[in-house]
């Protein structure tokens, strides 16, 4: 087999740029009657090539014809995009969207990759006129590599899909019409070190565009800020690398160094720029400086002085319908969603962001881990073998010390650091992610830091097959639990700074542990924050269901070789961008201001803010409640300095049941409104009772028993008790049947994605078990009917999985009670909840609450929802997680009602309970893979729960603590219904 010598750069980590410009600062330069912080698409030198393009699809590169420069294209694509969105899947299963979190998509046989290498040739026409300027042609991002062709001419090579490549394609160009040819391969040998966990997605994702230079030019400037430790001084330097006349002129002044008295400094809450320019005979650049530092210093990262807590997350280039495409409204999108919901922080997992990303960061305030395009994960699996200890990683280093590799992780961090040295949101660069650690790594630190020794280096992965040293500056984590950072943070033999670069997995119905991160968090300034993981679900868009519903894919779902599942479903939005309850969890757990509440009557407000006094950014409102019911509003004026608390008056006396205090933006900013909803603190103010007393309505009350029932009659209503399984099998009251289906117990919920203990809730069949009943008897008592039942449930093979005592009491005005007590095996450790379920008509749609809502909440998830009356349909009381699962539980309630045109039903218990109601059952939920494949139940389905389990973020993190499971073995519980 011939093989095209032309296609020989691929395969060899020697050649990872033929014929590419050297790395240096991004910008855009602008005509000098131009202004020059304009948009780059506006500069008369910036010429965008985004558009249709023509495109030709092969399978493999084998495929590819000796003349293919000549041959033209029959389809067209736009560029950007990824060819696999398109139709363009290949005739097998090696180009279909993939999505793997560890395992390579090829096999590990580096540098090689497979032969059947899909291939993108895309090709457009160039009118070019000669005016004695250079034309630089650009590419931000391209998967996985390119080769460049201008008529029928080699340009260059070029790899790194998540950073930018310029070619000097002047001498390849003729007077008017060219042609253009850049064909893009699948795989690469940088696919090695580009094993993201991401849905895998090939061809030119980021825009292309030609700039215009003058032949003497400005090539690259590095600007360097120093401020004096006071920080009342500031020096700004201005390191140009140029072959032609230029001046620097900063506020008017020309030079190339400077001094600022009193700079107003630059932080995620006042995200101030100064502005520079540097100019040419023809051509004018315009940067924004952002002045600010960054240090350690006795253990705590500072940035100007002040010890920071990174409330971030991780964000992934990622949407649905456009895969890694994302425009400037998009990202601009994503940030501005940030800000509103009180993230400070963001990490370009695992890659760099686009140019324009960076300087909206600058721009809107929010501190930036930028990461290198680099992870190795696949090693693990590449590396074990079938009988080895499955929980070494160590394997993850193969890369990290393989000479081979040595230059091309070296360039990936060169890359990512010149393009982006000047952007003043970037506080840390990040060596890559899940690579391990070896000699490799250390000379990349050691690359960076010669560079660029003003920002900290970051790096967690320190899984190693050697005794390469840890040399990093702050010790870096991924789902560590709330303890073990609290145990780091005292741990006397360690004494650098601790950040968890991953932490909350945010899949499905998650986090539920975000207030325990928090508490942990602020324990100790050594402590500086985490990452969420992350931002979005990955999904892509494969169409509309017949119910109307978005069919979103994901691992499995395109046909891949191997794939999993739906754990790229762990974002904080939905893949539309829509929020989660996890985020609105988040922008509450990250509220800038705190309250509570003294024993002398006075509020304590405690900033979380770290360079601005909160009185300045946010207004107050307060309102008092009374069962859920506002009995008083109010507004207070304030002023706390950052970190500090002060005391606020607000009642006269104690009034009402709970005050809420609700904070707003106080003005319009970049991202959001006067007005806008910022976070709230409720407090408790007093106890009140809401449990209804029962009173005998003067009826009489009737027992009828059979051998395999107990009827029991009042004036309204009748029941019939099932003495072979122990349950209420029927509830008529005023005539009307409330139950469809016998009223039970229930010991199970619709896995979560965190439930990683549900094999042992099935193996157990906490879903669908047997009945064993050991007695039943009846009597009347003081005008009630006591039904006292033993039972037990279980299933084949174990002992019953609980035994329980239950007293049922009928009152002759519509009421019952559930009373009892239940002992579990030692066989459940995990119980997901204890309660009863009912099956009601349809015609009971309409619910009332007192607890915790509007949104779903859970014991461990509660912080975004509050204490009040709520009312609402059952049709909108499902959050549609696109993988089912347990949902739209509420947690805290004194009472829950639902309401037909006729007949009323409240439950209570003993104590505060949560309760869901659902037009879907908890098998369909469990059993079912998207959204779009449920169907309703007939019946409205009602679940009382004494106890709910929390849900945690043990996915990818730690068990759920103890105090948010349902306490084991033994449950004394009381269930109330009462029928009006």
């Amino acid at each position: 087999m011939k093989r095209n010598t032309t296609f020989k750069y691929h395969e060899d980590p020697e050649a990872l740029h033929i014929g590419t410009l050297e790395p240096h600062a991004y910008f855009i330069p602008f005509a000098k009657n131009q202004n020059p912080f304009d948009k780059r698409e506006n500069s008369d030198f910036f010429e965008l090539l985004d558009g249709e393009w023509g495109f030709r699809y092969f399978d493999s590169l084998i495929d590819l014809e000796k003349n293919f420069l000549s041959i033209k294209p029959s389809h067209t694509i736009p560029v950007p995009s990824n060819w696999q969105l398109l139709g363009y899947n290949g005739t097998n299963d090696l180009d279909v969207p993939q999505y793997t979190n560890i395992a390579y998509p090829i096999p590990f046989d580096p540098p090689f990759v497979p032969d059947d290498n899909p291939v993108g040739i895309y090709s457009r026409d160039y009118n070019h006129t000669p005016d004695g300027r250079d034309r630089i042609m650009t590419f931000e991002g391209v998967d996985s590599c390119l080769y460049l062709f201008i008529n029928n001419d080699f340009v260059g090579y070029t790899q790194v899909s998540h950073s930018t490549s310029e070619f000097d394609i002047t001498p390849f160009l003729s007077s008017g019409n060219n042609t253009i040819t850049v064909v893009v391969l699948k795989w690469c040998d940088g696919t090695y070190l580009e094993d993201q966990d991401k849905i895998r997605l090939s061809g030119i994702f980021r825009s292309v565009y030609i700039i215009s230079r003058a032949k003497k030019r400005v090539h690259d400037y590095h600007i360097i800020t120093e401020l004096s430790q006071d920080l009342k001084t500031a020096v700004i330097k201005v390191n140009v690398t140029a072959d032609c006349e230029y001046e620097v002129q900063f506020n008017g002044e020309p030079g190339e160094e400077f001094t600022i008295n009193n700079p107003i400094l630059w932080n995620a809450e006042n995200p101030h720029l100064y502005k520079l320019t540097i100019e040419t005979e023809d051509e004018i650049i315009g940067e924004k400086i952002g002045i600010r530092k960054i240090e350690i210093r006795d253990g705590v990262i500072l940035i100007n002085n002040t010890a920071v807590k990174f409330r971030g997350v991780n964000r992934h280039d990622s949407y649905a319908d456009t895969g890694y495409v994302a425009g400037y409204e998009r990202l601009e999108g994503d940030i501005t969603l940030m800000k509103q919901h009180n993230i400070n922080a963001v990490r370009t997992s695992h890659y760099p962001s686009a140019p324009q990303f960076y300087e909206l960061c600058d721009e809107y305030g929010l501190y930036v881990i930028s990461e290198a395009d680099l992870e190795s994960h696949g090693c693990v699996d590449a590396h074990y073998t079938f009988t080895c200890d499955q929980s070494d990683y160590a394997g993850i280093a193969l890369l990290a010390k393989d000479p081979m590799f040595n230059k091309a992780i070296i360039d990936r961090q060169e890359r990512m650091v010149k393009d982006f040295i000047n952007r003043p949101s970037i506080m840390f660069w990040s060596l890559g992610n899940e690579a391990g650690h070896g000699p490799n790594m250390v000379d990349a630190y050691n690359y960076i830091e010669a560079q660029d020794n003003s920002r900290l280096i970051h790096y967690q992965s320190l899984h190693k097959l050697d005794d390469t040293p840890d040399i990093f500056d702050f010790v870096s984590g991924m789902y560590w639990s709330p303890q073990s950072i609290k145990d780091f943070a005292n741990n006397e033999s360690e004494n650098r700074p601790f950040m968890l670069c991953e932490y909350c997995h945010a899949m499905g119905n998650s986090p539920g542990d975000l207030e325990d991160y928090h508490e942990a968090f602020h324990s100790s300034d050594r402590l500086c924050g985490g990452f969420i993981w992350e931002w979005c679900d990955h999904a892509l868009i494969q169409g509309t269901a017949e119910n109307g519903k978005i069919k979103y894919g994901y691992g499995g779902d395109f046909g891949e070789r191997h794939n999993d599942g739906n754990f790229c479903m762990d974002g904080l939005l939905y893949p539309d961008k829509t929020p989660h309850t996890g985020l609105l969890e988040a922008k509450q757990v990250f509220r800038p201001v705190r309250v509570s509440k003294q024993d002398d009557g006075k509020f304590p407000f405690t900033s979380y803010l770290h360079f601005t006094d909160a009185g300045e950014v946010l207004d107050c409102a307060y309102e008092i409640t009374d069962g859920g019911e506002v009995i008083h509003r109010g507004e207070i004026e304030f002023s706390v300095e950052p970190f500090k608390s002060v005391e606020i008056s607000v009642m006269e006396k104690d009034e009402g049941e709970y005050i809420r205090f609700i904070f707003t933006a106080k003005h319009d900013t970049l991202w959001c409104k006067k007005g806008y909803y910022i976070g709230h603190e409720q407090i408790k103010l007093s106890n009140r009772n809401y449990a209804t007393v029962s009173n005998d309505s003067g009826g009489k009350i009737n027992l009828t028993e059979k051998d395999l029932e107990f009827i029991i009659t009042t004036n309204e209503t009748t029941y019939i008790f099932n003495r072979r399984k122990a349950q209420i099998n029927s509830i008529n009251h005023k005539k009307i049947e409330l139950l469809d289906k016998p009223l039970e117990f229930n010991f199970f919920r619709a896995p979560v994605d965190n439930d990683h203990m549900k094999n042992d809730w099935y193996r157990l069949h906490l879903h669908d078990y047997d009945i064993k009943v050991y007695e039943t008897k009846a009597e009347i008592e003081n005008n009630r009917v006591i039904v006292t039942v033993s039972q037990s449930f279980g299933w084949n093979k174990y002992r019953p999985f609980v035994r329980m005592d239950v007293h049922y009491i009928f009152y002759n005005n519509g009421r019952i009670e559930i009373a009892g007590k239940a002992g579990f095996t030692d066989k459940v450790t995990f119980l997901p909840r204890f309660g009863i379920r009912l099956f009601v008509p349809k015609s009971f749609s309409q619910v009332m609450y007192l607890g915790y809502g509007p949104f779903e909440s859970y014991i461990d998830k509660h912080q975004a929802a509050h204490f009040g009356k709520f009312e609402c349909d059952i049709a909108e009381m499902h959050e549609d997680y696109i993988k089912p699962q347990e949902n739209s539980s509420h947690f805290g309630c004194k009472y829950m009602q639902i309401t037909s045109d006729e007949v009323t039903l409240r439950f209570e218990t003993d104590k505060d309970f949560s309760f869901n109601a659902s037009e879907y059952t908890q098998e369909e939920l469990a059993e079912k893979k998207h959204n779009y494949e449920l169907e309703k139940c007939e019946s409205n389905v009602i679940c009382i729960d004494y106890h709910m389990a929390g849900v945690g973020s043990a996915a990818c993190g730690p068990a759920l603590d103890a105090k948010y499971r349902v306490p084991l073995p033994d449950i004394e519980f009381k269930f109330v219904i009462i029928m009006t």
